[in-house]
């Protein structure tokens, strides 16, 4: 039994490993394939999706998962005509900026890691430099040993050409989302398609940029690099970040293969190729940071709002929607429900001797007794009702289209779930307590309001409290 776990706890890790050798090989000899006679590939994809992998998937950053993607590489490279020792070479070099970019961007905050905050399209540069540096340096000595060409030239050429691959690719490796949450996208996005055509209006930014494609396909000469600059901002303001760094990566590998492909295609005979190639890879790199970074701040400010709409709206003990919200969203449940002549049940609650609890236990377990009381009570509603917390021990609950008997019986079991519920204190004693609610069940019409619902509601409550406590009172 011990050893068959044993195995067990080994698949992930083999999984991993065979993982990442099919990656790095595939990626490798795309980049192989798609290779000028005499130059480093114009896509090398390979090491920015082995960091990336590394980074996500915790399991292939393994000495195994190492050697696989040592393997993934020689193999590329000896399958495309490569000798063992520059195969060996070449993979040395791309590794190397792989661990150094892997160093530098296991240390940074998830927050960074995922492009969510404006400073980390910083961090990726630099971490992208480093790694290219890294490689770069590597470069120096296949430059000597294999090719015995210019040093300082080969250094040059692959930092900028590792620089660019990684700014251009790791944005997207690192924030795509897994396929199963990219089917479970699609199919939502389908479903929205189907109710209301005019979803199919948010697809006018990506359309803009591919435009800007045909355009930049039509009028040659430097200026063409910048074309797709307004459409990618537009892109950058309208879609979630990973769709931005998803059409940057595509964006900037068409324009690597469109615009070098064109360069060393009109060079005079004889003429070099080196400085008209960095200085487009790296124009390349330089146009995805600005989107990059548009969409990265976008998205934070677009969090910080979240937070402070969900600050003013609800609660900050039990995040349950506050009073403030509770109301104007009532109103608009109680009007939608007349409006269908159905049914509405409201409840108010109040927790029994609460305040006596406060003083003999102190506030910190009197908070505590009020998250986990609205933990109790949320478990049993649905996530069509309303539920909030209106002040002190206080609330309140509006249930569309449930019949009488069962609001009774959803009442009951809410009263019996706080009395069951057994609570603990910061120094461990239990505390149970009880709750008295207020029932009313109603067909509203346009004409009623949610103040005088909840204040017929809070007069069954204080019946209730009247009454002996921990019990429903309906009115």
């Amino acid at each position: 039994m011990t050893s068959r776990t044993a195995i067990v706890d080994y698949v992930p890790y083999v999984l991993g490993a065979i993982g990442v050798g099919t990656l790095v090989f595939v990626a490798a000899l795309f980049g192989i394939l798609t290779r000028p006679e005499g130059l480093l590939a114009v896509l090398w994809p390979a090491n920015a999706l082995l960091l990336a992998a590394f980074v996500r998937v915790p399991a292939m950053n393994t000495p195994v998962g190492w050697i696989a993607a040592f393997g993934g590489y020689m193999m590329a490279d000896i399958l495309t005509g490569s000798d063992v020792n520059k195969a060996a070479w070449l993979t040395l070099a791309n590794m190397a900026g792989v661990a150094v970019g892997l160093l530098l961007i296991s240390k940074l905050d998830p927050e960074d890691r995922n492009l969510r905050r404006p400073t980390a399209v910083l961090y990726l540069c630099l971490t992208s430099a480093a790694a290219a540096v890294g490689s770069g340096l590597m470069g120096i000595a296949v430059a000597i040993i294999v090719f015995h060409s210019d040093p300082l030239m080969a250094f040059v050429f692959w930092a900028s050409t590792e620089f660019s691959n990684y700014v251009i690719i790791l944005p997207f490796a690192m924030t795509v989302s897994r396929w199963p949450d990219l089917l479970k996208g699609w199919r939502a996005l389908a479903l929205r398609v189907q109710l209301d055509w005019k979803v199919l209006l948010g697809a006018m930014p990506a359309l803009s940029l591919a435009f800007s494609l045909v355009m930049v396909s039509f009028v040659s000469g430097p200026g063409a690099i910048v074309f797709p600059v307004p459409a990618l901002l537009w892109c950058a303001l309208s879609y979630r970040l990973s769709v931005v760094a998803t059409l940057i990566t595509m964006l900037s590998l068409w324009l690597m293969v469109e615009l070098e492909l064109h360069l060393l295609a009109t060079l005079p005979k004889g003429a070099d190729p080196y400085s008209g190639v960095i200085s487009t890879r790296l124009g390349i790199a330089m146009l995805a940071l600005g989107p990059l970074t548009v969409a990265s701040i976008d998205r934070a400010r677009s969090a910080l709002v979240e937070r402070l709409d969900h600050a003013a709206n609800h609660d900050y003990l039990t995040g349950l929607l506050s009073r403030g919200a509770f109301m104007p969203l009532g109103q608009e449940m109680i009007d939608q429900v007349a409006a269908r002549k159905g049914r509405l049940t409201v409840m108010v609650m109040d927790l029994d001797h609460f305040k006596e609890i406060n003083d003999s236990h102190g506030h910190a377990t009197g908070d505590r007794i009020l998250v986990e009381v609205a933990k109790v009570i949320q478990r049993s509603l649905r996530g069509t009702d309303l539920f909030a917390r209106l002040g002190g021990e206080e609330f309140a609950v509006l249930v569309p289209d449930i019949a009488k008997v069962d609001a009774q019986g959803l009442a009951q079991r809410i009263r019996k779930a706080v009395e069951q519920a057994s609570i603990s204190t910061a120094n461990d004693v239990p505390i149970h307590t009880t709750v008295s609610i207020g029932l009313l069940c109603r067909e509203p019409d346009q004409a009623v309001t949610v103040d005088s619902l909840l204040n017929e509601a809070d007069r069954a409550m204080y019946e209730a409290k009247e009454n002996g406590r921990n019990r429903v009172v309906e009115r």
